[in-house]
């Protein structure tokens, strides 16, 4: 295990650029948002300094509105689309995509200052997190409660089979009239086949177009855009945020603004319990809402309410009888999605990923289910072990798919052994 930990602490190092860790230098030559969340996780006990400077670039990317982007292009970087100039987005600072990812940072921004106690590093980001929270409220919330994403790519799992219907809803040319473009994502032959089709980047491409178009002003998208989705999955780590951003605020002795984020936190809870949980599915879904319809898919993100302990008791009885009869029958836990699209080795269609593992782990611990997060720590490890870092991994072979060397892999692998 010990060369398992050097392995992954060299992977990060060679994964640094100036201020931040790329996820993986076979695909994606950038900073990504939530990518950079999970590395801080994982560097908080083996690198404290480069977990703090992690997020300190990550948020040195955000918008005046608040708004912490998917991708922060700080270096030129070949073989990658769509690029700087596609999204045309960004500050003074950096060219940026148009789009955020989970919220992630925040809890990521916790556990740092819990492990290594650095006052000064958790005032210097309050003001940052807060105001990045509260452009999740006041531009991506209908109601104040349950908060949405514009594009598959800001869900983190854009392969998912739950934006199938709505992706069917429209077509490409209905909101550009240009869908010329070159794809770089397909390196190999077998990487191609676990990649999202032509069919869904069309319409990936023809969103990140109509953004473009509209200045990616936010009113206006919310008018126009066809993709307005409350994510399952974004829900509940922004639950977990705004719960961990009130204990920040708590540890600096502002009462006031702690219990104005623990509100917030049971307000948001509360929406997804109403609106985003399914009987009988015994999960949370995502939910369409220029569509008006639940987005019913068997997805590992509706798992994930309890990561920001979402579920009631008699939700959670439910949701870990789904977990067990659906997810846990596979050699490996725990598969992103079970259903007839299922595909072991397509991107989010089938295969494990250690990030959300993680997440589910961490939540199920919460709930007092130790034994189901120890068999889910347990195969991650083992794929980590026997695999190396590598972006996925199949659920009845064990086989790492994807990228090698992986960021979060390697980080998660880190965190996960340090408290063994």
């Amino acid at each position: 295990m010990t060369d398992r930990r050097e392995e992954a602490v060299d992977v990060l190092r060679q994964n640094r650029h100036e201020g931040y860790t790329i996820p993986s230098a076979t695909l994606y030559p950038y900073q990504w948002n939530w990518d950079s969340a999970f590395v801080a996780v994982g560097l908080a006990h083996a690198d404290p300094a480069a977990a703090k400077r992690e997020l300190r670039t990550l948020l040195d990317a955000m918008w005046p509105n608040g708004m912490v982007p998917q991708i922060a292009f700080w270096a030129d970087a070949e073989g990658y689309f769509p690029g700087p100039e596609e999204w045309d987005a960004g500050t003074d600072e950096v060219q940026t995509s148009g789009i955020t990812q989970p919220p992630m940072l925040v809890p990521a921004a916790r556990h740092v200052y819990e492990t290594t106690g650095d006052d000064a590093f958790r005032d210097e980001l309050l003001p940052l997190l807060d105001r990045h929270l509260s452009w999740w409220v006041d531009e991506r919330s209908f109601d104040g409660d349950t908060v949405y994403v514009r594009h598959p790519w800001a869900t983190g799992m854009d392969d998912s089979p739950a934006w199938v219907p709505v992706l069917e809803s429209f077509a490409p040319e209905e909101i550009t009239d240009d869908l010329d473009y070159v794809r770089e994502d397909r390196k190999s032959a077998d990487l191609s086949e676990q990649r999202p089709t032509d069919w869904d980047y069309d319409r990936y491409v023809a969103l990140v177009r109509q953004g473009k178009a509209l200045d990616w002003d936010e009113a206006r998208l919310r008018e126009e855009c066809p993709f307005l989705v409350e994510d399952a999955l974004t829900n509940a780590i922004f639950v977990r945020a705004c719960d961990d951003l009130a204990a920040l605020y708590a540890s600096a002795g502002d009462q006031r603004k702690a219990d104005e984020w623990r509100r917030q936190a049971e307000h948001s809870r509360a929406g997804m319990r109403e609106r985003l949980w399914d009987e009988e599915l015994g999960t949370f879904v995502s939910y369409d809402r220029v569509g008006d319809r639940p987005l019913r898919v068997n997805s590992v993100a509706g798992l994930i309410g309890v990561f920001g302990e979402v579920p009631t008791n008699e939700q959670f009885a439910r949701l870990r009888e789904n977990l067990r009869e659906n997810f846990l029958t596979y050699d490996y836990a725990c598969p992103s999605y079970v259903g007839p699209e299922m595909d072991y080795d397509r991107y989010w269609r089938g295969p494990v990923w250690t990030n959300v593992n993680w997440l589910l782990a961490d939540g199920l611990r919460r709930y007092g289910a130790v034994d189901l997060a120890d068999r889910i720590e347990g195969d991650s490890l083992e794929l980590l072990e026997r695999e190396g870092f590598r972006e996925y991994f199949n659920p009845e072979t064990g086989a790492g798919r994807g990228s090698d060397r992986f960021s979060w892999s390697a980080a998660l692998y880190l965190d996960w052994t340090t408290h063994e």
